[in-house]
């Protein structure tokens, strides 16, 4: 019997930064031209899974909660719950969709369903957070996840009708052929993230990306010039660890004393000592990722957006030395510009430090602009 509860979600591949912009388009191409994949859009929110039993019902995020050691639960900072709940009173049904609003990117999302619940359910009181069903892995008492994926879809629309609220609404996946390309402008024009493309035999494979990477791949909007900014901070390493790899995992720091431990201490974790395990960059002091900004047209330093995914060297380097760094002009690539919440780069990540090759003052929001 498959535990759907604490069933790892199956990873969505995209392509590495470092893959150049022809060689995923033409194989992209080649995947238009075989017939063999479906493509729906992607709505920028926070993945989520609906499991729904005679014994539990849980709307879960892919994040592993701290306190429960599990995957957080949502269900109670929804509009739309008790709809899904009453659609499938006696057996299990198991529904994955994107917790989205209009006009919201993925953490505006996320920092509503991590208030409390009156607060959540407030901040929702004249635009309400929708869902958008993408996938179905078993649909009363049916498990689908050995079905493939043109197979399961067709049971989106039937949760739908089910469920039956405003709130809730289905992904509609569409042949992907050679005007893919056309149909996906037509998306970004109107401000969506993108698209999700998925072959049509895929079967839905718990904590891997399918047999084969291209299975399912995020198709995202790209910057079409990279960006030349500066550094103005580091974001202070997060301290606790979420992963699900505890018994091996080395890193861990004395609750009562705070002294950082190096060392498998899971065995003195579990009977119960005063160890909690930590992130990699807590232990070392390495910052989670860098703030980068550029000049505006006052000569103010404007805010850009947060950078992650920095080299270890590159950390102790900013851990150790941050004063020669700070304003240091550095290039980063992204997915699109968003004017949600002024201008600002998704999804970005850095290409190359520009130190001693162009000054600061280089670094300037019209560049971007124009």
């Amino acid at each position: 019997m498959i535990n759907y509860f604490e069933s790892e979600p199956m990873k969505y591949y995209a392509p590495p930064a470092t893959m150049d912009k022809e060689t995923r388009k033409t194989r992209l191409e080649m995947m238009a031209e075989s017939g063999d994949y479906l493509y729906g859009e992607k709505y920028d929110g926070n993945w989520s899974r609906a499991v729904i039993t005679p014994e539990r019902n849980v709307l879960q995020t892919r994040g592993i909660s701290v306190k429960t050691k599990t995957y957080g639960e949502v269900q109670d900072k929804v509009l739309f719950w008790n709809n899904v709940v009453e659609a499938f009173p006696d057996t299990t049904t198991v529904i994955l969709g994107e917790i989205y609003r209009d006009g919201d990117i993925d953490r505006d999302i996320g920092s509503v369903l991590r208030c409390l619940r009156d607060k959540a359910i407030t901040r929702q009181k004249n635009n309400p957070l929708h869902w958008r069903i993408f996938d179905v892995l078993c649909y009363e008492g049916q498990d689908l996840m050995n079905t493939p994926f043109e197979e399961r879809i067709k049971y989106i629309p039937v949760v739908v009708k089910k469920i039956n609220s405003p709130l809730v609404q289905g992904v509609e996946y569409k042949p992907m052929t050679p005007k893919f390309f056309e149909e996906i402008e037509d998306i970004f024009s109107k401000g969506g993230e993108g698209a999700v493309c998925y072959k049509r035999t895929a079967l839905y494979e718990p904590g891997k990306r399918g047999p084969h990477s291209w299975d399912s791949v995020k198709v995202k909007q790209e910057i079409s010039n990279d960006i030349d900014c500066f550094i103005t901070g580091v974001e202070a390493p997060t301290q606790s660890y979420n992963g699900k790899e505890l018994e091996k995992w080395t890193y861990w720091i004395d609750i009562r004393t705070g002294e950082k431990k190096l060392g498998e201490y899971f065995g003195e974790y579990q009977i119960g000592k005063n160890l909690q395990p930590i992130t990699k960059n807590y232990y070392y002091g390495w910052p989670g990722a860098i703030y980068v900004g550029v000049y505006d047209n006052q000569n103010e330093i404007y805010p850009l957006c947060k950078v992650a995914g920095l080299t270890e060297e590159f950390k102790t380097e900013l851990r150790d030395h941050f004063d020669d760094w700070y304003m240091c002009p550095v290039t980063i690539g992204g997915m699109m510009l968003s004017e949600a919440q002024g201008l600002s780069v998704r999804h970005p990540y850095l290409k190359s430090i520009r130190k001693g090759d162009i000054d600061a003052k280089d670094c300037t929001l019209r560049k971007i602009l124009s």
